[in-house]
């Protein structure tokens, strides 16, 4: 596929829902107003103090907002080629001319660095290659499921992931690596790839070209490793079985089926100069074919790099400098592509939250932060080690921008009034990461692009006002399980920092005084606060709570396991807060399942109300 071919093309199909409504500008030109059209519509409907009219714009209906993007667009071609936008595009920056000198180009990406991005969304992969069935494939029916839905949130990056299984597997045009236009036809799923074909196109270049017409700025992501293929068997292939590991069993943690302690057989080991070689080629084409912002390195897609790893043992150092080259390879390529196309190409690496967890798997982080490899480090993905400050101490100093990575909970057996996966408790984590001091948000495997919060992260002012649900613990669970810390690193849990407390993980509280941690953001505007605990067996009345030494009173409890705390606002610190928790009866003990505290000050959060309910009534 020639690029000539893909910047000629104004629009992928006629009739597209999208293309209906946004006038399509050139690219490299203004194109930004549609989009900050559309979003301080959202952003003056968020600060505004009459709550009835925030919760009734807040469910205005899709047809209400194209009309906000058609006034953007309006606006855009009226004045695109008079005016200078007072607002940043991340399109409109570079790719005029190419860079002259390496110093010219590596102050551009500073410069481009340093440009506000204050959400990342990585779409996670697979929304081709598993198309649902019934579902006739067109371009607005794609973009659609998981990345229309972003206009007029405070999602600015699209980090997009072409990869749906094995490593080297692809939904991009690929000579490199291998092409996924097979059809298959599993469960209630089909491959749309091939539709993309037929229209000439693919779908890493339709959503580049959706990012750059809506003024977002477009990321490339790659799964380092990725094992959805070990259910695969000789007597029984997996209908995603790689080529590669085909042709090569050596290259992998081990035999077709064999258990590996800390890994998984299907892994590909980095050991492997073929590998690694493969892996740089695979970025390099995409940085040479597409025209991308940056590139995402997902080293927890999967946490498996090296075979010995699996088997027990930490990395070496000369494992760990095996990767600390290719990942410096990568970043001379984007230089030296950058350089060419006229447009600086940022690097960014999803990783443990812990420098030495990430050292014991192989990645040395550290030493890529030191020799400048690396732009925007996104701590933490299926566990989280350390409180969010950790992991603005770890990036401080080496001119890398440090990104809360915050993945879906997973966790359950949760009470129904203590759901995480929800709006209030998603406010929540991204307003104690704002408060920590990080430079952003990254949010993975959420996929439905429309959700509430997705408009309401991008400042921490904005939050402020907002009900917000706080736990504990977001994401651990038990460490053996699957993506917990020990999965990857034999005794990982040794660099875990921060309780582990959820209805799968539960806490036995004693007549001694338990402390637990718990993060908050700005919570400085006056509301009502309670703690809420989760148990279903012992005395409510017995338990002793106090928040940063102060003494709570208890006020009451139901009789599916909820217990309520009245604390006075007054308490509450920003950051990290001290949660004690101690249980009367002696010599007996009370099993907690969870921890959470709610900030309530909306009374029209549809979101709320029913804990609310249970707090304050």
């Amino acid at each position: 596929m020639e690029k000539e071919q893909r910047e000629q093309r104004t629009t992928l199909e006629k009739g597209s829902e999208i293309g209906s409504i946004i006038i399509s500008a050139k690219r490299n030109q203004t194109v930004g107003l549609l989009d900050m059209g559309c979003k301080l519509f959202a952003l003056r409907m968020q600060n505004n103090k009459n709550k009835k009219y925030e919760k009734n714009m807040k469910k205005m209906n899709y047809k209400y907002k194209a009309r906000n993007i058609l006034l953007g667009s309006l606006l855009n071609a009226l004045f695109t080629g008079f005016l200078i936008m007072p607002f940043f595009s991340f399109s409109t920056v570079y790719g005029q001319k190419p860079i002259d000198g390496l110093k010219n180009y590596r102050e551009m990406r500073l410069e481009k660095l340093n440009y506000p991005r204050r959400v990342i969304h990585n779409n996670d992969g697979g929304d081709a290659y598993f198309f649902l069935k019934g579902t006739e494939f067109s371009i607005p029916h794609f973009l659609d499921i998981r990345t229309s839905g972003l206009l007029c949130t405070d999602v600015t990056t699209i980090s997009y992931c072409s990869q749906a299984s094995s490593f080297g597997q692809f939904t991009h045009n690929t000579k490199a690596g291998e092409f996924l236009i097979a059809e298959h036809n599993q469960n209630i799923r089909w491959n749309a790839t091939p539709g993309f074909v037929k229209l000439g196109t693919d779908p890493l270049e339709v959503t580049e070209k959706f990012a750059y017409e809506n003024g977002f700025e477009f990321f490339w992501s790659n799964r380092m490793n990725d094992t959805h293929d070990w259910p695969h068997r000789q007597n029984k292939p997996y209908y995603r079985w790689s080529k590669l590991k085909e042709s090569h069993p050596e290259y992998l943690f081990g035999a077709i089926g064999e258990k590996v302690p800390y890994g998984v057989w299907s892994a590909v080991d980095y050991s492997h100069q073929e590998i690694r070689d493969l892996c740089v080629q695979y970025y390099t084409e995409v940085c040479e074919n597409y025209d991308v912002d940056g590139i995402e390195l997902d080293f927890f897609r999967h946490l498996y790099l090296f075979k010995d790893v699996g088997w027990g043992n930490e990395a070496s150092l000369e494992q760990l400098n095996m990767l600390t080259d290719m990942v410096a390879q990568i970043r001379e390529m984007t230089e030296r592509v950058g350089m060419k196309k006229g447009k600086p190409i940022l690097v960014l690496v999803r990783v443990p939250d812990s420098k030495e967890y990430c050292k014991a798997v192989g990645i040395d982080i550290e030493s890529w932060m030191q020799k400048g490899l690396v732009d925007i480090v996104a701590g933490s993905g299926y566990f989280r080690l350390n409180m969010w400050n950790k992991l603005v101490d770890m990036c401080a100093g080496y001119g890398v921008k440090a990104y809360a990575g915050l993945s879906e909970p997973r966790v359950y057996g949760e009470h129904p009034l203590l759901v995480r996966r929800s709006n209030p408790v998603s406010r929540a984590r991204c307003a104690a990461a704002w408060q920590a001091g990080l430079d952003g948000l990254y949010i993975f495997n959420e996929y439905h692009t429309r959700a509430e919060y997705l408009s309401e992260i991008g400042s921490p002012d904005k939050l402020k006002n907002m009900n917000n649900l706080y736990f504990v613990t977001y994401r651990n669970g038990k460490p053996n399980a699957y993506g917990g810390v020990n999965t990857y690193l034999k005794n990982g849990k040794r660099y875990e920092s921060i309780p582990a407390l959820t209805p799968k993980s539960p806490i036995k509280i004693t007549s001694q005084a338990l402390d637990l941690p718990i993060e908050l953001g700005d919570e400085s505007t006056p509301g009502r606060v309670a703690l809420i605990l989760y148990s279903k067996k012992g005395k409510a009345e017995s338990i002793r709570a106090a928040l940063n030494g102060n003494n709570l009173e208890y006020v009451k409890s139901t009789d599916d396991g909820l217990i309520i705390f009245e604390v006075p606002h007054s308490l509450v610190l920003q950051g990290i807060n001290k949660l004690s928790l101690s249980y009367g009866q002696k010599e007996q003990t009370m099993e907690l399942l969870d921890a959470a505290l709610l900030f309530y000050r909306n009374p029209y959060d549809a979101n709320t109300d029913r804990i609310a309910a249970v707090c304050f009534k």
